[in-house]
């Protein structure tokens, strides 16, 4: 019984769910702000590590305005509290030990093809706010994400609400 317990809690610790990262500038306050502008990232000039697909794009946006609306904020274009995002691939590092240099992943003489699927990228959704009146980004909050999860509304309504869950209150 104890065991079985035991081995529970260990499964259960191992799971890892939402992680967000969030850092704030010491200068930031959520109470000053009232009203955000949302910057959505240009599809046609994107750099090579960054979401290109505009559906996604519209997709997060979307997701955020209708969070940010949530918490007691209003959508205004001239607001001084500019939010961008940005879904990013990051490459994992490879160990390469002697095995698999010289033989392939699979330990055969045969296969010296290196396989894409051995080292998936890792990919994650970055959120920035950035004061205009202050010129600097206040509030930051990323997440490792899987991008075909923004392939679907209400899934990238949940991530955008695992991630704005760690803005402070406003009152």
């Amino acid at each position: 019984m104890i065991a079985r317990l035991i081995i529970l809690v260990l499964l259960t610790s191992c799971a890892s769910g939402f992680v967000v990262k969030v850092d704030s500038d010491e200068a930031f306050s959520a109470a000053k702000y009232k009203d955000f502008k949302i910057f959505k990232p240009d599809p046609f000039r994107v750099e090579s590590d960054e979401e290109e697909n505009p559906i996604r794009i519209n997709r997060i946006a979307k997701a955020l305005s209708s969070s940010l609306t949530q918490l007691g904020l209003n959508q205004n274009n001239k607001s001084s509290l500019k939010i961008s995002f940005s879904v990013k691939e990051k490459e994992r590092y490879r160990q390469v030990n002697s095995s698999h240099f010289f033989y392939g992943y699979r330990n055969d003489p045969f296969s010296h093809k290196f396989y894409t699927n051995d080292f998936p990228p890792l990919n994650y959704l970055s959120v920035k706010f950035f004061d205009e009146e202050l010129d600097k980004v206040v509030w930051y909050a990323n997440m490792r994400i899987n991008t075909n999860s923004l392939d679907d509304q209400d899934m990238a309504n949940e991530i955008i609400s695992q991630i704005l869950s760690k803005y402070p209150e406003s009152s």
